[in-house]
């Protein structure tokens, strides 16, 4: 592949020393050439395999947008979903099986290895970008090991999914948001989705697979959704009309209908659209959203009378254009775009604005100003925006994907009592040809999903 052919991608990561055997690399790991683009600067940068030669690499037939990875009885299970103007999308179930490694890689898997975005140790064991070796997980996959994916299920819609999710303790029902929630599941044996719930913002009742359909086109699309990890009886729906509905999947329709959700509360969260919201970890009752006003706002069900606002940009925006609304949105730039909780505590949470390309970490205990910021610019040598963010299950680390079709892996599990702590160097990076549209963590696993184009990446990313 010609680098000098490539439109100008963020540079590759800044102050990571250079990888031990470099040298010996050179024939799997690409450099581009010129600039600032030399191996004295110890830039690492690695270049992506060709699709059809990828391990672990699921190509689609059409632009996937959304992911979100489980594993089951029957294996691996990838959930995609596409993005196509017009009303052909589809929602499709990707079975993973793995393949075991050689327990050392030689020259050839060596190469595989860094075209998935990994260096490579002497001893041939992938390495982190500053030189660390991947921890294996478990005794079940190594970082040699691979999957190979196959479609098990696929079902149409109309709209483009907004947001894809794997029930939380289970691998059979699927929720995806669009102009409505809809909730699947999922069945290996005859590899079918079949739809079981249909949530429509505005309405006191879901319907279930038999429900009428007709009116769904009049309600507020819904713009993202979370499911409770402690109780996946709850889920919680946004919508442009700046409205939070909690829905409780446990309660009984009151004709005796089954397959039916009740509405908990619903809510005005925001002066404008909603954007994106998460529960607190462990928690039912808490939960944080954000939206186009530039606020990110901590609810609690058990009094919903107080709200609390814990951040919002300092300089309000006074455009009389910015009004909640179905059609003709306007985009505030202070916008907060993407939320994401901690798992492994209830204070810290983070969001990315609309493009940007730095992540803010908000500590709830010190509202105002974050705790730490997540720098993408390197330097002012990348102005391309951060898309979206994921946590990792258990550990604290934070994956990034945007504009620059890089796949990120930052570090912020140091404490630091400096308000102004910047994160400006990741540990892992991983690159695309096109633009990375989302990431995903195998649950309890050191495995990431990353999807770019029509393409689905499994990555041993620690």
């Amino acid at each position: 592949m010609d680098w000098n052919a490539l439109r100008n991608k963020r540079t590759s990561v800044l102050g990571v020393s250079s990888l031990p055997k470099l040298q010996q690399q050179q024939a799997h790991i690409r450099f581009p050439q010129g600039g600032n683009y030399t191996l004295a600067n110890d830039l690492f940068y690695a270049q992506t395999a060709p699709v059809e030669s990828r391990a672990s690499h699921y190509l689609s037939q059409h632009p996937l947008f959304c992911a979100d990875w489980v594993s089951g009885p029957a294996g691996e299970l990838v959930a995609l979903s596409s993005f196509r103007e017009g009303f052909q999308n589809r929602i499709q179930v990707v079975s993973g099986q793995s393949r075991r490694g050689s327990g050392g890689i030689g020259e050839e898997d060596a190469g595989e290895a860094s075209g998935r975005g990994l260096g490579v140790s002497a001893a041939g064991t992938p390495l982190f970008a500053d030189g660390k070796h991947l921890p294996s997980n478990s005794s079940t996959f190594s970082a040699n090991d691979s999957f190979e994916f196959a479609c098990a299920a696929e079902t149409l819609v109309d709209y483009p999914v907004t947001s894809l999710q794997w029930e939380p303790r289970g691998h059979e029902r699927l929720a995806a948001s669009l102009e409505v929630l809809r909730l699947y599941q999922y069945s290996p044996e005859y590899g079918e989705l079949v739809q079981t719930h249909l949530l429509a913002n505005n309405s006191t009742a879901g319907g279930g697979s038999g429900s009428n359909s007709t009116d769904i086109n009049t309600f507020p699309p819904v713009t993202a959704f979370d499911w409770n990890k402690s109780d996946p009886s709850l889920i919680i729906t946004l919508s442009v009309d700046t409205t939070c509905t909690v829905w409780d999947l446990s309660r009984l329709h009151l004709l005796g209908k089954n397959d039916t959700a009740q509405v908990r509360t619903q809510l005005i969260a925001h002066d404008l659209e909603v954007f994106d919201v998460k529960f607190l970890h462990h928690s039912t009752n808490v939960f944080a959203s954000v939206s186009n006003d530039g606020s990110m706002r901590v609810f609690d069900l058990r009094s919903l009378e107080h709200l609390t606002i814990i951040y919002e940009p300092s300089l309000a925006t006074t455009d009389a254009s910015l009004s909640p609304g179905l059609a003709g949105t306007h985009y505030n730039p202070q916008a907060l775009l993407r939320l994401l909780a901690l798992n492994e505590d209830q204070h810290h949470l983070a969001t990315v604005g609309v493009n940007l390309n730095q992540v803010l970490i908000i500590d709830l205990r010190m509202p105002g100003v974050p705790v730490a910021t997540i720098d993408g610019l390197f330097d002012g040598q990348s102005a391309a925006a951060i898309n979206l963010i994921k946590w990792h299950p258990s550990k604290n680390l934070l994956a990034t994907g945007g504009d620059d079709c890089q796949a990120l892996v930052w570090d912020c599990s140091e404490q630091s009592p400096r308000p102004d702590r910047a994160i400006d160097t990741p540990v892992l990076a991983y690159s695309e040809d096109l633009e990375v549209n989302s990431v995903c963590w195998r649950r309890d696993s050191s495995w990431m999903g990353v999807v770019s184009g029509k393409g689905f990446q499994a990555l041993h990313a620690g």
